[in-house]
């Protein structure tokens, strides 16, 4: 039975969907501070399943221990996490309390109920802005942010734990939507390109308009949730069978400035954003972008949808 963490967030909803209608046995936990319980009914009505879920949280060892005791779980797949940049440069103690707590938390309670199997959710945030894009996993770890080193923190002590077989993927930018869930504290780009189309906010903030790069906006390695949720899939059947702990890019491989991603969605929305150049946050770097070759060779895995694909599924 697979243990999903932060089952109803973003990432979680979308991959604990295809878990269902791939027939996984799942058990769903989060403790909601970034999500909602209505998430619950979007799942349930995607999947055509109803999911198994509890509220708790992941640095709770007394929650951890009864969910471990009640369910035969084999597998953890570990989304749980605070994962927002620039409010991680203000709030380093809850960052490390969250991430690398719950990591500790979580890795004490498999080893108590000899649960050997983890697929990680780590962050090209680890990579920092010295690593030259294309990125591979070999880059030395660097992080520029908090967030980021929270992450490779995690991955460390995830080394640590030789019993433990583990995926560690390590995604760039996860985009497009197919459920209608709710996202909260959410600040991503295309999150306020749907926020702008909405006129739920008058304009578009661009971080930085004098980056080293072709336009002088930040490139990114944006990747359709779709493939994220593919990637996840393969790393379980790698997993599970008889392989060696690895670590992977998720990405796109191809890089996209903020202006290409806005001139897409204005090709395909026939609008204009409105947007305005501010200056950069704290943490951003000018360019990261995934090489993917690792994930071809080890999962059989490469993206399949385009920035296209995902203007559309905002």
């Amino acid at each position: 039975m697979i243990l999903l963490t932060g089952a109803t967030g973003y990432i979680g909803s979308h991959l604990w969907v295809e878990l269902l209608k791939s027939n996984y046995p799942v058990i769903g936990m989060d403790n909601l501070s970034n999500s909602s319980r209505q998430n619950l009914e979007a799942i349930k009505e995607a999947s055509g399943s109803s999911p198994i879920f509890m509220e708790g949280d992941v640095r709770n060892p007394e929650f951890l221990d009864h969910v471990f005791t009640r369910y035969p779980i084999d597998l953890v797949i570990h989304l749980a996490a605070l994962k927002d940049i620039q409010d991680s440069m203000l709030h380093k103690q809850e960052y490390e309390d969250s991430n690398v707590g719950g990591m500790k938390t979580l890795l004490h309670t498999m080893n108590q109920h000899r649960c050997k199997k983890l697929v990680f959710s780590s962050s090209a945030a680890v990579y920092g802005d010295q690593a030259a894009s294309p990125i591979s996993e070999t880059s030395t770890p660097a992080p520029a942010n908090i967030y980021g080193e929270t992450k490779l923190e995690c991955e460390r002590l995830i080394g640590l734990e030789s019993s433990i077989k583990n995926i560690i993927l390590r995604f760039f930018n996860v985009s497009g939507r197919l459920l209608p869930i709710a996202r909260i504290n959410s600040h991503s780009l295309f999150d306020a390109i749907e926020k702008v189309s909405l006129r739920t906010i008058d304009r578009l903030n661009i971080f930085g308009g004098d980056w080293p790069t072709k336009d002088g906006t930040c490139i990114r390695d944006y990747l359709h949730i779709s493939d994220l949720i593919d990637g996840h899939i393969s790393a379980i059947s790698l997993l599970n069978s008889n392989c060696q702990s690895a670590t992977i890019n998720l990405g796109s491989g191809t890089g996209f400035s903020v202006l290409d991603v806005i001139n897409t969605f204005e090709q395909i929305s026939g609008s204009e954003i409105p947007k305005t150049i501010t200056s950069p946050r704290p943490g951003d770097i000018a360019t990261s972008l995934a090489d993917v070759n690792l994930a071809k060779k080890l999962i059989n895995w490469s993206p399949k949808r385009s920035l296209m694909d995902i203007c559309q599924s905002i």
